[in-house]
């Protein structure tokens, strides 16, 4: 069990579809991301896993993001990395989210382009991306007239990329 190939074409069909849910449920991206590296080569393991992730998100159909109303409406952000956390390629995977008030609207869980040399520059890398999209978010919530009078903080590993 586990080494014999799957149908490619049911795998690739279940991929493309929790890839579509990954829009409303931040919390499977990752996982999502690392099965659809096996697209072309799925074995019976990664369909078993595939699968997983479906029960999880029958059992969490009424989970949902939240946004409260109220006065607080700062724009605040989360980095990490992981170091070489793919086998295949030692490429380490970033991942940031952005809230405001209560909700988070704004996420990413992605593979590193480069190869980074250590888990500080990997950090680093992780916290570069975020830094991008915070400056793309406040242009934007400007744009929907809502100033971000505030510096957006955004948190990551203590010290592993200063």
């Amino acid at each position: 069990m586990g080494v014999e190939a799957t149908d490619a074409t049911v795998y690739r069909s279940l991929i493309r579809c929790l890839m579509f849910l990954t829009a409303t449920k931040p919390n499977i991206m990752f996982v999502v991301g690392v099965l659809s590296r096996f697209l072309s080569c799925a074995s019976e393991l990664h369909m078993i896993a595939a699968k997983r992730v479906v029960r999880y998100l029958k059992g969490t159909a009424t989970f949902g993001v939240k946004f409260t109303k109220g006065n607080q409406f700062k724009l605040c952000g989360f980095a990490d990395s992981d170091w070489a956390g793919c086998v295949e390629d030692i490429r380490s995977t970033s991942g940031y989210c952005f809230t405001i008030g209560s909700g988070c609207f704004s996420w990413s869980s992605k593979k590193q382009e480069f190869l980074a040399q250590s888990t500080a520059e990997a950090e680093f890398m992780a916290a570069s991306a975020a830094a991008n999209q915070a400056i793309w978010l406040r242009k934007l919530l400007v744009d929907l007239g809502f100033l971000q009078e505030d510096e957006t903080e955004i948190f990551g590993e203590k010290g592993s990329s200063i």
